[in-house]
């Protein structure tokens, strides 16, 4: 915690990425492991870079820790953020149905993201796993997540806790917000509780939970791609863009699936803008 609260937030990414190329501090097999997947992906990589890549991810995980700790300190954490596209959203609320963001599972798409949402006044239920943060265990989830957790809760309406043994209840919680008229956040790789389909991308194919496409569908709200990326120049970046349509004249299958391949087809661009904040490389499979 001291180095988090007292190191100048501009030495965190040149410290981590020094870290992350330390043998006893990272697993050099997974390395290599994530920059083959990297490789097989982008295919007009080199070797090196694509190294570069996958220990700039683990560096960039490394630092969100700073990021957590750093939000406990008095007067909490205030990056340098943006919030782009807001006109895509107020233009999805008008409807009275709410919207739903469909969020980017990048490293720096939790805090910021509900950051830049509540400074404009935006009421946000964001689903999350129970395992949220550092741990899986029953004492992690009990203890250690809370490190994070905590702090992002300052800027939630509410956090909506998917709960296997419940599955309806994170539904209906948030229908309910949705019909408030207010804004429901879901990351693209949370799991918890959701459909898998498979969507082309790279080539390739990569699974993505569905549980955001069908809860719109479901409730007539607007389907927001919502993309975050940590820019050297501009900061973080929370970027709305424009909705996903949804046919209600498709069967529901078939207008899930048009979503997620819509969805991986939006992510392209930003992933090759920002390879080293995208934690979906180790799930990327090359097409059979």
């Amino acid at each position: 915690m001291l180095p988090a609260w007292i190191l100048p937030e501009r030495w965190w990414a040149p410290l981590w990425r020094g870290a992350a190329r330390l043998p006893l501090l990272t697993r050099q097999q997974a390395i290599r492991r994530t920059a083959t997947g990297i490789a097989a992906a982008l295919g007009d990589v080199g070797a090196a870079e694509t190294r570069d890549i996958a220990r700039n991810l683990r560096a960039a995980i490394y630092e969100l820790r700073f990021q957590d700790l750093r939000a406990w300190r008095p007067g909490g954490w205030l990056p340098k953020l943006s919030l782009e596209g807001e006109g895509h959203l107020m233009e999805a609320l008008k409807g009275g149905k709410g919207a739903v963001l469909w969020v980017s599972p990048t490293v720096f798409n939790s805090l910021p993201t509900k950051i830049a949402l509540h400074a404009k006044g935006y009421k946000v239920s964001h689903l999350s796993s129970p395992t949220h943060g550092y741990s899986e265990t029953k004492f992690g989830v009990d203890v250690l997540n809370r490190v994070r957790c905590i702090p992002e809760d300052r800027y939630l309406a509410e956090r909506i806790v998917f709960n296997s043994e419940a599955p309806t209840t994170a539904m209906r919680k948030m229908m309910r917000a949705l019909k408030s008229g207010e804004v429901v956040s879901i990351v693209a790789a949370n799991t918890e509780g959701f459909e898998m389909v498979e969507g082309p991308i790279f080539g390739g194919r990569l699974p993505v939970a569905v549980g955001a496409p069908r809860l719109a569908a479901l409730t007539g709200a607007p389907l927001l791609p919502t993309f975050v990326a940590r820019d050297p120049a501009l900061g973080f970046r929370v970027v709305i863009e424009p909705p996903i349509p949804l046919d209600p004249k498709q069967p529901a299958d078939e207008r899930t699936v048009a979503a997620a391949s819509e969805y991986l087809r939006r992510s392209e661009a930003w992933v090759r803008r920002y390879p080293e904040q995208w934690r979906a490389w180790s799930k990327w499979r090359p097409r059979a």
